[in-house]
Order: C-alpha cells, then structure tokens, then sequence
C-alpha cells in the first residue's frame, strides 16, 4: 500500500486532499496545528505538532512515504495577510516549515514531494484583471510578489527546485489563486 504524509491536513484543502489519497488506496498520515474544524478526518494517523520544529519533522516522516504533500504554512486569510501587521511572522514561520520539512525529507530519502504555492508570489500588475489574470510562467519575473506572504511563496519555490536539481528529489509545485 502506497503512504503518504499530508502537511497542513487539518485545512480545507488539506482536509479534502486526504479524502482524495484515501479514496486512491494512500495509507495516510495527516499532521496540522489542529483536527479538521469541518469534518472528521479520514486520515490513518494524525499527527498534532508544528512543523517549525525540525525535531517534530523528522519524527514525522519516520518511515518511508511515497509522497509528501506540504500544503502547511501560516496563513490567516487576507486580512491577515495584507495588513502589513504580520509580514515578518508570516516569512520566518512558513520559511521554517518549508526548510524543516525539505531537511527531514532528504534525510528520510522522500523522492516525491509536493509543494502548495501561491498565486501571490505573480507581481501585484499580473493580478489587476480578474477576467485576465497572467499567469504564464514568464510573467512571474521580474518578481514583484504582491505581498510578504508571496515573497515567502516565491523563497520557498525557489528552495524545492534548489532541491530538485542539487538532490534529485522529485518536486511538484502548485500556485493556488
């Protein structure tokens, strides 16, 4: 049977993202800051921790998984976001999620793992036409993320690639809108 770790499982996507892996025949492992507020998860253990402790994430990828779904990061939904308020919070924890957890995968020899971006790391001019958004790879640079949070965005994508090409793990990134 297949296994696989979803980070961030106690979101909405998250949550539904363990729904999909078990409807596929995944073993599941969820870890979150938090259950599920919606529904009960569907996940074959779940894992409470924070994921900004390397110790905590490498207790979690404790055996061999398949694929590693990173979808945590800290986010509070656009009034968190964009207020300003929260900029060097938001950078340094969903920067420690993301190095803490690429470190604990490479050192558990994970070779897939996927990484939940953004849509904010385009330039804020990319994003002034809701009909139109631009998207295209190329309309990304110059980069001009629209917010802190998408700078982080931004960091963290460049990190999962770093690792792709100077260790070979298999990556797949995601900007959600």
């Amino acid at each position: 049977m297949k296994r696989a770790l979803v980070c961030g499982a106690g979101g909405f996507i998250g949550s539904h993202l363990v729904k999909r892996l078990k409807a596929e025949g995944f073993w599941v492992r969820g870890v979150d800051l938090k259950y599920p507020e919606f529904s009960p998860t569907q996940a074959d253990d779940f894992v409470i921790g924070d994921l900004r402790d390397p110790a905590f994430c490498r207790s979690i990828v404790d055996g061999p998984f398949d694929e590693v779904y990173q979808l945590a990061a800290d986010m509070g939904g656009a009034g968190y976001v964009f207020t300003g308020e929260h900029d060097a919070d938001i950078m340094h924890n969903s920067a420690m999620i993301n190095l803490n957890m690429l470190d604990a995968c490479y050192r558990r020899n994970v070779r897939r793992i996927f990484y939940s971006s953004s849509a904010c790391m385009y330039p804020a001019y990319n994003q002034q036409d809701p009909q139109n958004p631009k998207t295209a790879e190329h309309t990304a640079y110059p980069a001009d993320p629209d917010s802190e949070y998408g700078w982080e965005k931004l960091f963290s994508e460049r990190l999962y690639l770093a690792y792709h090409r100077n260790y070979g793990m298999e990556v797949r990134i995601a900007r959600y809108h």
